[in-house]
């Protein structure tokens, strides 16, 4: 559990850590000389769930808002520090608001330097404070009264605090692993150590990382979890690193972020939602440039607003905007943030990220506000459930990657009536109602050009998915349009798709391959050579060609060899059998023939075809499978 200390200067956060640690987190000779805290501290001590307390010591001087800001992002827990004998300051109120705004809920109050004053005034400077954090998180906190020099009060402190339960961190092991970098420096002999607090995933020494805004890839060389050697690190923890790569110290930043390699993927406008503090001094307007602290990092951006465009957003108000960057950033959905004015005198505001790829255009579109409405939900399955009432088909991928989870992360499971489908890479899900809507789509933008046109029939693919894409989707139309020509109701025809029905009453040349297909459809595995095939059906030798060309135009029909013809299903079918089959070792014909029950001669004539388009590769009297990818580009999905 990671906690941090707030409150204003010389109120005695570094004396506390102290006192609670024995460490005395103020590092720098500048410090000990000032007696202020400059840069970030950092100490630890065991706690009651075999976790490590690691305390992060924050400046509270208003010149070094930006460290603290960076020092509190990440924490689990907040000790508000208030000196008995002042009360609350200007910090005080400023450090609440940062604690507000990133959405820390567990917070408690300390009451210090109570050898100072008496215990009335001490009690008066809790009840005052009190109300202020209820004013601004609405919650109480725990109070307690200590003196770090005499010792009163630490122990019940340090005791609370080592039996606090952790805050939990949602996502597991399906989400990729992120660090902002707080801190960098070389170590002798061993190289870049980077530091900051592990904010989703977890990492194992040995694996690589992407360092971003760079894009370079760094392995783990060694590393720390709250101070302890250990060979494996997660969510919540305070992180060292030691790197090793293409990269040199001085090309490392504060606010750098380190990544799992699949989530890589920076941008400059990310959508989210936005608070303006009730007592800011200042509105936004649409536009207006500010300062965003993400993470360790600070970056220039300008709000566009998206509910509030044209007007402006007054203190008090709530709304989605687009936070467009001056530089990449990389971030997440939920990820917290803060705003200050762009001269970084006061907080403005906080929110958090919905969509970390926002668009260029269309932002403010029904639908798109639509989209960033379900983005509110905490993790992507409960965001799914929402999209997937409200739209014609979701890509998963995509939405599990705006949560920060990997690529291989499976589909949750889905409700009846809900169901999953790949098309060109990506997976989508949706409803069995959009599937049939949008089924009778395509139909009847088919069937109404057969009702207008007086010569040509059909509709150019291209026009046909077009066309229905602006009622539905255009991924559903695709897997649906595949669908209807797979199962023969519409046909692609001359480059031209028609209905099965319009064929068979206007061309009898392609009813010949309506009635080829069906004979193929039965015979199933039994791909029968073409003289047999011509016989079943009654056509000739010429009809039988033209029914060959047809079939071959639209890619469900393919060649074998001059002598047998087999549907794209059937050698999908088979060789996605055979890769299941061999696994890792070589197979023999014997092997293929016996799983599938069919002839010994087909299966070599089937076997030297997947040789030819590098499916398999023979070695002697034994195959191994060579490319399995080739299935999918040559028979679809």
């Amino acid at each position: 559990m990671i906690i941090a200390t707030a409150g204003h200067v010389d109120h005695g956060k570094t004396s506390l850590v102290k006192a609670l640690t024995g460490v005395d987190t103020d590092t720098l000779a500048e410090e000990k000389t000032r007696g202020l805290s400059i840069n970030l501290g950092y100490a630890y001590v065991p706690s009651d769930h075999q976790e490590t307390l690691g305390f992060i010591d924050v400046p509270g001087h208003q010149r070094f808002i930006n460290n603290m800001i960076a020092g509190v992002s990440g924490i689990d827990r907040a000790l508000l520090v208030v000196a008995a004998d002042d009360g609350p300051m200007p910090q005080t109120l400023e450090h609440l608001d940062v604690l507000a705004l990133l959405g820390l809920s567990q917070l408690d109050l300390v009451i210090t330097k109570v050898d100072r004053c008496e215990e009335a005034r001490a009690e008066q400077v809790a009840e005052q404070t009190q109300a202020l954090v209820t004013q601004r998180l609405g919650t109480r906190a725990d109070v307690f009264y200590v003196s770090s020099v005499t010792g009163d009060g630490i122990e019940a402190l340090r005791q609370h605090l080592k039996k606090a339960v952790p805050r939990r961190h949602t996502g597991g092991d399906q989400q990729g692993f992120r660090l902002s970098i707080d801190r960098r420096f070389h170590v002798k002999g061993a190289g870049i150590v980077v530091t900051g607090t592990a904010s989703a995933g977890q990492v194992a020494l040995g694996e690589t990382l992407t360092l971003l805004p760079q894009g370079a890839q760094v392995r783990v060389r060694d590393l720390r979890a709250n101070d302890q050697v250990t060979d494996r690190a997660q969510t919540g923890q305070r992180v060292a690193l030691c790197v090793t790569g293409k990269v040199q110290l001085e090309d490392i930043e504060r606010g750098h972020c380190l990544t799992d390699p699949t989530l890589a993927c920076p941008s400059q406008r990310v959508d989210a939602e936005v608070s303006i503090l009730a007592h800011s001094p200042n509105g936004l307007k649409h536009l207006t440039p500010v300062k965003v602290y993400i993470g360790a990092q600070r970056l220039s951006a300008r709000i566009a607003l998206i509910d509030h465009a044209g007007s402006t957003l007054q203190p008090g108000d709530q709304s989605l905007v687009q936070l467009i960057f001056d530089s990449s950033v990389s971030t997440f959905t939920g990820e917290r943030f803060l705003i200050r004015d762009d001269s970084e005198s006061i907080n403005l505001g906080g929110g958090r990220v919905l969509d970390p790829w926002g668009p260029k255009y269309g932002k403010s579109k029904s639908g798109r506000v639509q989209w960033l409405s379900a983005l509110k939900a905490e993790n992507a399955e409960e965001a799914l459930q929402r999209l997937v009432l409200e739209r014609p088909c979701v890509d998963w991928r995509y939405l599990a990657r705006c949560y920060n989870q990997k690529p291989d992360a499976p589909l949750p499971t889905l409700p009846k009536g809900v169901i999953s489908f790949t098309k060109d890479g990506a997976t989508w899900v949706a409803t069995a109602t959009s599937l049939a809507n949008t089924r009778n789509v395509i139909l009847n933008a088919v069937e109404q050009d057969r009702n207008t046109q007086v010569e040509a029939h059909g509709l150019a693919k291209p026009q046909l998915v077009l066309q229905a894409a602006r009622k539905t989707h255009v991924a559903i139309v695709g897997a649906v349009l595949e669908v209807l020509l797979k199962d023969g109701t519409l046909v692609l025809a001359d480059g031209r798709i028609v209905s099965a029905q319009s064929i068979n009453r206007s061309d009898p040349t392609i009813a010949h391959w309506l009635a080829m297909r069906d004979e193929l459809k039965i015979a199933r595995l039994d791909v029968p050579v073409l003289s047999d095939l011509r016989s079943r059906i009654g056509l000739t030798e010429l009809e039988l060609k033209i029914a060959i060309k047809h079939g071959m135009s639209n890619a469900e029909l393919h060649r074998i060899n001059a002598t047998r013809y087999a549907m794209a299903d059937t050698l999908r079918h088979i060789a996605t059998g055979i890769i299941v089959l061999a696994g890792d070792r070589p197979f023999t014909v014997v092997e293929v023939k016996e799983h599938f029950a069919i002839g010994r001669k087909l299966t070599i004539e089937l076997l030297e075809f997947f040789d030819s388009i590098n499916v398999t590769q023979r070695n002697g009297n034994a195959r191994v499978i060579s490319n399995a990818k080739v299935i999918k580009q040559r028979f679809g999905d």
